[in-house]
């Protein structure tokens, strides 16, 4: 299980990536999201795959009670599903039925798949090691947290609500890199 803290000054260069999902289809929404049309919110990004057990056991519930938790207009759960193994099971089709059994109400793209390899689009450009992960980003759309694995429901719960609760840059008249220096942290 890895758990990485993201940050200013902590990974140098890693929240200058441009972050975008590179969906091929979306689920439950009417038109595809864009992480950069969300700024202004938290945005947790989920990535699963329905036939991995941990995601099923703990990241999807996870995304579904973090959705009823918080209000919308503070943020976003998108859930995005990046098949990387049993490609030929794990179809659109599947995935469709799935969310309806499970009740996955959230927005879910499915990660475009590449004719070479087995990565799809956007794991492959977010240099993702597996599912279940975890993404988090803060309301100016940087990354603030990225975990692969499972990550306690009230450290979760905890981190995201600091998150929200800092006021949006022009709300309080602030740069965004002011509003992040100590900003806060998730750790084990």
């Amino acid at each position: 299980m890895q758990h990485s803290r993201v940050g200013r000054g902590l990974f140098p260069g890693v929240n200058a990536m441009s972050y975008e999902i590179d969906a091929s289809e979306w689920l439950n929404t009417e038109a595809p999201l864009s992480l950069r049309a969300l700024r202004g919110r938290v945005v947790v990004v989920t990535v699963f795959q329905m036939l991995c057990p941990g995601c099923v056991r703990n990241s999807l519930p996870q995304a579904k009670g973090l959705g009823a938790l918080f209000p919308r207009e503070d943020l976003a759960v998108i859930g995005l599903h990046s098949v990387f193994e049993h490609h030929h099971v794990m179809t659109p089709a599947a995935l469709r039925v799935f969310a309806g059994e499970y009740r996955l109400g959230f927005p879910i793209a499915i990660d475009r798949p590449l004719e070479s390899g087995v990565m799809p689009a956007t794991m492959k450009q977010w240099g993702l090691g597996g599912t279940p992960t975890l993404l988090v980003f803060d309301r100016q759309g940087e990354l603030a947290l990225r975990h692969l694995g499972h990550l306690d429901d009230l450290r979760l719960g905890a981190f995201v609500g600091q998150l929200i609760a800092q006021r949006r840059p022009r709300e309080a008249g602030l740069e965004p890199a002011d509003q992040r220096d100590g900003g806060p942290a998730c750790t084990p």
